[in-house]
C-alpha cells in the first residue's frame, strides 16, 4: 500500500520544511563554528539542494528508519518523487542499495515474496507458508545479494538509505537539549496546540563553547543508546570495555553531568555483577544522591571502615523525607554488619521522621460507576455531602508555586535554556536551580510574607494557557484558584513553597487526590484509596506536613455489592 503523508489542514503544505529551517538557522547561528567536519559538509550538501530535494529529505529525516521503498514515498506538496530524488543522490545525502534482510522482508508483500520463490529455490509443497513462516525459511535459506537484486530489478524496486541521520541527531540534541523531543513540537506548536513563555536564547547561553565538549556528548549519546539496546535485549555487558569508553571528567556542568549519568549505570551494573571494589571506585565520581546511597550500601556489605562516615555524610545531604527515611534503614543495616551499636544520627536531621504519624483515615463503602475512577466518586460523594469537592492532586500546590514563581523559573539565567519550547529551565529539578536564583528567590519569599501575592493573580491572568511545568490550566482553573486563594494564607503558601524548593522533582508529586471547602470556606486534603490500595511514603509525609495546618485525611474505599 502507497504511504501518503497527511499534512495537517491548518497548516501550509511545507510546514514541515520551515520548521527544519527553523531549527537549523537557530542551531547554526549558536553553534555552526564547533560543528564536526563532516556534519558541516552535510549542512552545505543540504543547503545546495532545491527545495523540492530538501522538503524530501525532511520527510524521510522525520519518518522512523533509514531504509524506505521508493514507490511507497507519495507526498503531493513535493510532486515528482524521483525528480526531487536526483539531486539528494548526487550530493551523497540518499544512496541506493538493498537493505539487510530483515528490514528488506518487513517492507515487502506476501505476494510480491511468492515472485521470488524461482529464483532462491522454494520447493512448491512450502508456497502456501504464511509470511512468518516464510521468514523463518529465509533465515535458514537466505537469498544473496545478487539474487535479491535481480529480483528487485524484475518488480521495478528502488530501496532508499538516509546517510546524513547524524545530522539531525546533532540538531536535535543542540536545538531541544534533551533526548525526547523532536520535530513534532513544531506542529504542536503551529496548530496552536502548545503556547511557551518568551525569554531569550543567546549564543552567550549556549550549552557548549568547543568542538571537543560537543564531540565528547554525541559519544556520550552514542555510548547510552548503545546501553539502552544492550539492556533492552539483556545481553552481557562487560565492564572493562564500557570503561575503556568513558572520557575523563569534564569542565562543562552539563557534559559531566552526562558523563555521570553513565557511570552511575556502570557502578550499578558493577554492584549487580558483585564487581562491589569496581563499584565503590565509581560512585564516589558521581554526585548524586542515589551514588551516595549505593556506596553506602556496597560499604556495609564489604564492612568497610569508611562506611560509617559515608552514611552521616548520606544522612547530611537528604533533601526530603524519603531520603532521610532511607538513612535511617542503612543505619540499621550498619549495626547489623559491624555487629556493633552505631550512633543514631549523629547530625541534625532537618526532617522529623523519628515522630510516629498515623493519617486520619475515613472508609466509606460507595456505589461503583463503571466508567468513573473512584477519585471521581469519592469526589461526588463529598459533594452530595456539601462540601465544594475538587479533584486536584498535584495540581494546586504545583500550581500555586508555578504562579508564584513563574518570572523566576523563566528568568534569563545563562545556559538553562537551548530552545523555545520549554516548560522548564534546564536546572530545574537540580540543586542548583535555587543557588542560581537565591536573591530573586529571596526578595519574593519576602513579598510573600509581607502579605502581598499580587504576582499570583498577574500571573494566572496573563500566562493563561503557556506551558509551565507547575501548572495544569486543565484542572487548576479560575474557579479553583479563586477558591484557594480566598482559603489559604501566606503563611501556608510560604510553608508549602520553602518544601517544594528544598527538592522540587520530589515534592511535585505525592500530594492528595481532593481539595474539600467546608461551608465555612475552610480547606479540607482527602487522599483517596480504592479496593486493595496502600498509601506510598510520599503521600504519607504530604498528609503529615498538611496535617499542621489543615484536616487532612485518607479515605478507603470499598464498593457496594
Amino acid at each position: 500500500m502507497t504511504e501518503t503523508a497527511a499534512t495537517p489542514s491548518l497548516l501550509p503544505a511545507d510546514y514541515y520544511l520551515h520548521n527544519f529551517e527553523q531549527m537549523l538557522a537557530s542551531v547554526t547561528t549558536r553553534y555552526l563554528d564547533i560543528f564536526p567536519a563532516e556534519q558541516q559538509l552535510a549542512l552545505q550538501r543540504y543547503q545546495s539542494l532545491p527545495d523540492s530535494s530538501k522538503m524530501l529529505l525532511v520527510r524521510l529525516l522525520s519518518r522512523k528508519g533509514e531504509w524506505f521503498r521508493l514507490d511507497k514515498l507519495q507526498y503531493q506538496e513535493i510532486g515528482d518523487i524521483n525528480a526531487a530524488m536526483q539531486p539528494l543522490l548526487q550530493s551523497e545525502l540518499l544512496q541506493q542499495a538493498l537493505p539487510p534482510l530483515e528490514i528488506w522482508f518487513t517492507s515487502v508483500t506476501l505476494p510480491e515474496l511468492k515472485t521470488l520463490f524461482d529464483d532462491i529455490g522454494v520447493p512448491w509443497f512450502k508456497r502456501d507458508l504464511s509470511k512468518q513462516q516464510l521468514w523463518e525459511l529465509l533465515r535458514t535459506m537466505p537469498p544473496s545479494q545478487a539474487e535479491l537484486s535481480l529480483w528487485q530489478q524484475r518488480q521495478g524496486l528502488c530501496w532508499l538509505q538516509l546517510h546524513c541521520q547524524p545530522l539531525l541527531e546533532l540538531l536535535l540534541l543542540l536545538y531541544f537539549g534533551n533526548r525526547y523531543q523532536d520535530l513534532s513540537q513544531f506542529v504542536l506548536s503551529d496548530l496552536g496546540l502548545q503556547r511557551f513563555e518568551c525569554y531569550p536564547l543567546v549564543r552567550e547561553g549556549r550549552a557548549y563553547h568547543s568542538s571537543s565538549e560537543l564531540q565528547t556528548v554525541l559519544s556520550l549519546a552514542t555510548l547510552a543508546d548503545r546501553w539502552e539496546q544492550l539492556t533492552q535485549q539483556k545481553l552481557p555487558i562487560n565492564l572493562a570495555e564500557w570503561l575503556a569508553q568513558v572520557p575523563s571528567p569534564q569542565d562543562n556542568p552539563i557534559v559531566e553531568r552526562r558523563r555521570q549519568k553513565l557511570l552511575l549505570k556502570l557502578a550499578r551494573e558493577a554492584e549487580r555483577q558483585q564487581q562491589l571494589v569496581l563499584a565503590i571506585s565509581l560512585y564516589p565520581q558521581c554526585q548524586d544522591w542515589t551514588a551516595s546511597e549505593r556506596l553506602c550500601r556496597c560499604l556495609i556489605k564489604l564492612k568497610h571502615p569508611q562506611a560509617l562516615s559515608a552514611v552521616t555524610a548520606l544522612g547530611q545531604h537528604a533533601q526530603n523525607e524519603a531520603q532521610q527515611q532511607t538513612v535511617i534503614r542503612i543505619y540499621k543495616q550498619l549495626t547489623k554488619h559491624f555487629a556493633v551499636q552505631v550512633p543514631l544520627l549523629p547530625y541534625s536531621a532537618p526532617f522529623d521522621m523519628l515522630k510516629p504519624f498515623k493519617p486520619a483515615e475515613l472508609r466509606l463503602e460507595l456505589p461503583q460507576t463503571s466508567n468513573l475512577r473512584v477519585e471521581f466518586v469519592t469526589r461526588d460523594y463529598y459533594s452530595a455531602q456539601g462540601f465544594d469537592a475538587w479533584y486536584s492532586e498535584n495540581s494546586v500546590l504545583c500550581g500555586l508555586f508555578g504562579l508564584a514563581f513563574w518570572d523566576i523559573i523563566f528568568a534569563p539565567v545563562v545556559g538553562v535554556f537551548d530552545n523555545p519550547y520549554q516548560s522548564a529551565p534546564r536546572d530545574m529539578y537540580q540543586p542548583g536551580f535555587s543557588s542560581q536564583r537565591r536573591t530573586l528567590i529571596a526578595r519574593r519569599m519576602a513579598q510573600l510574607a509581607s502579605g502581598d501575592r499580587s504576582m499570583l493573580h498577574q500571573h494566572f491572568i496573563n500566562k493563561q494557557g503557556l506551558v509551565n511545568d507547575w501548572v495544569n490550566w486543565q484542572i487548576f482553573t479560575e474557579p479553583l484558584f479563586k477558591r484557594c486563594m480566598a482559603s489559604f494564607p501566606s503563611a501556608f503558601l510560604l510553608a508549602v513553597f520553602q518544601r517544594i524548593l528544598r527538592d522540587p522533582a520530589h515534592y511535585r508529586s505525592g500530594h492528595p487526590d481532593l481539595l474539600l471547602f467546608d461551608a465555612d470556606g475552610a480547606p479540607h486534603f482527602v487522599e483517596v484509596k480504592g479496593p486493595g490500595d496502600k498509601l506510598a511514603d510520599h503521600q504519607i509525609y504530604w498528609l503529615r506536613f498538611l496535617a499542621d495546618f489543615y484536616p487532612a485525611k485518607v479515605c478507603y474505599v470499598t464498593w457496594q455489592h
